[in-house]
C-alpha cells in the first residue's frame, strides 16, 4: 500500500484540479461599474468552423450554417438566463431584450449577423439601447463526419462484446467535433464577466442538445443576482 501512495495522492489532486478549475471571471468592480444597468441585450454568436469540413458544402452553405447557428445559440442562452434568473435564494437585477428586437434593431440599420460579431460593444450597445452586451464565441473544431464516426462507434461496440475491449482499451477517436464556447459581458470597451466551456460531440449527439448543454452552463453562472 505504501509503494501506491504517491499514486493515490497524485490522482485525488488531479481529481480536484479537474473538479475546481472551471471558474468564471467576474471584475472586482463589477458592482459599481453595473449600479445604474438596466437592460442587456444578448447578441448573435459568433460562430468559427474549422478542421475537416464537409467537401459537398460550398462556402456560401457554411456561411449559412454558421448565421444559422449564432441565432440557434443567441436564441438558446436568452432562454438559459432566463430560466436560471430567479430563485428563492436570488432575484436578477436587469431585464434581457428580447432577441426579436435585438435582430429588429441590427436589421433596420442594415447590420447583419455576421457584421455584428465584430462591432464595438459600445457601439452595439448604443445602438440596441442598453446598457451592455452579451457576446458568445463558439468555435467547432471538425474531425469527421457523422457516418464514419457511427462507424467508429460501431466498430467498437462489436469488439467489447467480443471481449478484447476488456484485454485491449479501444480509444474513444469517434467524436465528430471538439466545441470551444466562451460568453462574455462587455460595457465601455471593459468585460465585465466571462464564462467558457469545452465539450466533444458525435453523431448521436443533437445539435440542440450541445446548444442547450453549452448555454445552461453560461445561464447558471451569469451575474447580476442579489440575495433577496
Amino acid at each position: 500500500m505504501k509503494k501506491n501512495l504517491p499514486l493515490v495522492i497524485l490522482l485525488a489532486s488531479f481529481t480536484v484540479i479537474v473538479s475546481c478549475g472551471r471558474k468564471n471571471y467576474v471584475s472586482s468592480d463589477f458592482e459599481e461599474r453595473t449600479l445604474d444597468h438596466k437592460t442587456v441585450a444578448i447578441v448573435p454568436a459568433e460562430m468559427i468552423f474549422t478542421g475537416k469540413l464537409p467537401k459537398n458544402l460550398t462556402p456560401e452553405d457554411i456561411a449559412k450554417m454558421e448565421e444559422q447557428e449564432s441565432k440557434d445559440f443567441q436564441y438558446a442562452l436568452y432562454n438559459s438566463i432566463l430560466e436560471h434568473a430567479n430563485s428563492r435564494k436570488y432575484f436578477t437585477t436587469v431585464n434581457f431584450q428580447d432577441i426579436s428586437t435585438t435582430l429588429k434593431r441590427l436589421g433596420d440599420k442594415q447590420i447583419g449577423i455576421r457584421n455584428s460579431w465584430t462591432m464595438d460593444d459600445k457601439e452595439l450597445a448604443q445602438l440596441l439601447g442598453v446598457d451592455a452586451v452579451i457576446k458568445m464565441r463558439i468555435q467547432k473544431q471538425r474531425y469527421m463526419s457523422d457516418g464514419v464516426s457511427y462507424g467508429i462507434e460501431a466498430a467498437r461496440s462489436i469488439i467489447n462484446s467480443t471481449g478484447i475491449g476488456s484485454r485491449l482499451p479501444i480509444p474513444n477517436v469517434g467524436k465528430t467535433n471538439d466545441i470551444y464556447a466562451s460568453c462574455n459581458l462587455v460595457s465601455n470597451n471593459r468585460t465585465l464577466w466571462n464564462d467558457h466551456y469545452k465539450r466533444a460531440a458525435d453523431w448521436n449527439s443533437p445539435s440542440n442538445v450541445i446548444i442547450e448543454g453549452i448555454t445552461d452552463n453560461f445561464g447558471k453562472n451569469f451575474p447580476y443576482k442579489r440575495r433577496r
